[in-house]
């Protein structure tokens, strides 16, 4: 975790150089110097796994989107030529772009604590490479943390490519809880959450969730050093690259914070499996490694005692239940007893 990131990761930029932070300056887009981890610096991380051309929109899209003061810190892991070539000309067309190269994949935890290290911003978003940021996307989650200091992350609505129908939003996320023990967490984008368009009174709920995706989540710098950020693989235990979000979303509720969800702010998140070539180097190599996805989900679940992983979607139910050790598929009805009385979900 945190304390011991700069040990578990060599910090090199694009030259193979080792990164300073001592005097790396807090600089936004403007070339206005900040003092370190000032809350009006808000730090945005990527991570960088091929798809140089997603990675370019996204940034591209920040800057067009964000007249507020940030900076962008991107991790990689040993992407191919092509793509380093697009980060060194993101790098070289402004000062409050940072890179970091890595060998081999650190996976997604790691690679967002690198980030997190190597920030300078008061505030942080995580943000996923496929995400193009839309008007007035950052103001919104940053007045949520400025105005309630029981909050400590927030999300935003994700829409599907078609900027109209909605990916994500904060009444997907859901938990089951007995008292003060969580036993089930996930997504329920079953009947009339399966086809939401952005400006459904649904949608447009905010308020306190019991998890939220990282594909577009702000959280306080304070709070994720209070959690001890992600929890990273290291010496065969931890979490690689699959529920990281709610790992962390539950470390920061038992920190004593809320989780939110802001409708205000939107992005899109351009992430569709029926129209990709899962065969390829990206998904192959980095997004759908099922055997290391099922040993982080069974890390997950065993270390906060959960018993149900959660993911009902519009028309497949693939919630799994840990039984014996073991992660079996389970067919759930959220809305029968006794689930219905321990649903927690937007409020």
């Amino acid at each position: 975790m945190l304390e011991d990131v700069d040990k578990l990761y060599s910090f090199v930029d694009l030259d193979g150089e080792k990164i300073d932070l001592e005097k790396r300056q807090a600089i936004d887009q403007y070339k206005k110097v900040y003092k370190d981890f000032s809350f009006y610096l808000t730090s945005i991380i990527l991570i960088s796994a091929e798809r140089g051309d997603y990675t370019k929109r996204c940034v591209e899209n920040i800057f067009k989107y964000t007249p507020e003061p940030f900076e962008i810190i991107i991790s990689d892991v040993g992407s191919s030529d092509e793509t380093k070539r697009i980060l060194e000309q993101l790098k070289k067309s402004s000062p409050n772009i940072h890179i970091i190269c890595n060998q081999k994949s650190t996976g997604t935890t790691g690679q967002r604590n690198q980030g997190i290290h190597v920030s300078k911003g008061g505030l942080l978003v995580f943000m996923d490479n496929d995400v193009l940021a839309l008007p007035n996307w950052l103001k919104p989650l940053r007045k949520v943390v400025q105005d309630n200091q029981e909050i400590g992350a927030v999300g935003a609505k994700l829409l599907k490519p078609d900027g109209n129908s909605v990916y994500y939003c904060g009444a997907h996320a859901v938990t089951l809880e007995k008292g003060s023990k969580i036993y089930g967490i996930g997504l329920d984008k079953e009947e009339e959450l399966s086809d939401l368009k952005k400006d459904d009174p649904v949608s447009q709920m905010e308020g306190n969730v019991p998890w939220y995706s990282t594909t577009t989540l702000l959280v306080r710098r304070d709070v994720v050093y209070l959690c001890g950020g992600f929890d990273d693989l290291k010496e065969g235990k931890g979490i690689f690259i699959a529920n990281e979000d709610k790992d962390l979303c539950l470390s920061i509720r038992g920190e004593g914070f809320k989780i939110w969800y802001s409708p205000e702010s939107e992005t899109i998140h351009n992430h569709d499996y029926s129209k990709v070539n899962r065969k390829d180097k990206y998904h192959k190599d980095y997004r759908l490694r099922m055997d290391q996805i099922e040993n982080d989900t069974l890390y997950f679940m065993k270390k906060w005692n959960l018993t149900y992983l959660l993911e009902k979607l519009p028309h497949e139910d693939n919630t799994k239940k840990l039984e014996k050790g073991k992660l079996v598929p389970f067919k759930i009805d959220l809305l029968s007893v006794p689930y219905s009385g321990d649903l927690v979900r937007l409020k």
